[in-house]
């Protein structure tokens, strides 16, 4: 390199234009790249509430019983096998994902699957037991007791 190209190269990152478009860029940058980590990321729980719908639908049409999620998972990994996220536990919670949103995942699909995959059982442990309702029930006084 030439003593001029470098003494341009000095003069540039003194240069506050230039320190400020760089800073522009790189701001730029990293919020293209957290949009896109969040459009994947939509995308991919919607694929995820999609296949635990079918799951459901197409395990009762041809009612295959529970083998066929170890036979499912099997096969989605020895056809992806870079991929991760095909295992019976993870169908399985795929499954439950479909059930407790069972219109669509709208505003869930911004959330991780991590969160969203916790997100039933959550729900799930907040609702009272049967026996707890029962309790509560045989606890109510009488009508004529209120008073």
């Amino acid at each position: 390199m030439s003593i001029l190209a470098r003494k341009n190269d000095e003069s540039l990152s003194l240069d506050s234009n230039y320190k400020d478009f760089l800073r522009d860029i790189k701001d730029r940058l990293k919020k293209a790249q957290i949009r896109a980590a969040l459009a994947v990321n939509a995308e991919l729980i919607r694929f995820y509430w999609q296949l635990g719908s079918d799951l459901i639908s197409q395990q009762k049409k041809y009612t295959w019983g529970e083998n066929f999620l170890d036979q499912f998972s099997r096969d989605l990994r020895n056809t992806f096998p870079a991929m991760q996220g095909f295992s019976v536990t993870n169908l399985k919670r795929m499954r439950l994902f479909a059930k407790a949103y069972s219109k669509s995942p709208q505003a869930v699909d911004q959330l991780p699957w991590g969160h969203t995959k916790a997100l039933p059982k959550e729900l799930k442990s907040r609702l009272p037991t049967i026996e707890q309702i029962e309790t509560e029930l045989n606890e109510i006084p009488p009508k004529g007791d209120f008073f």
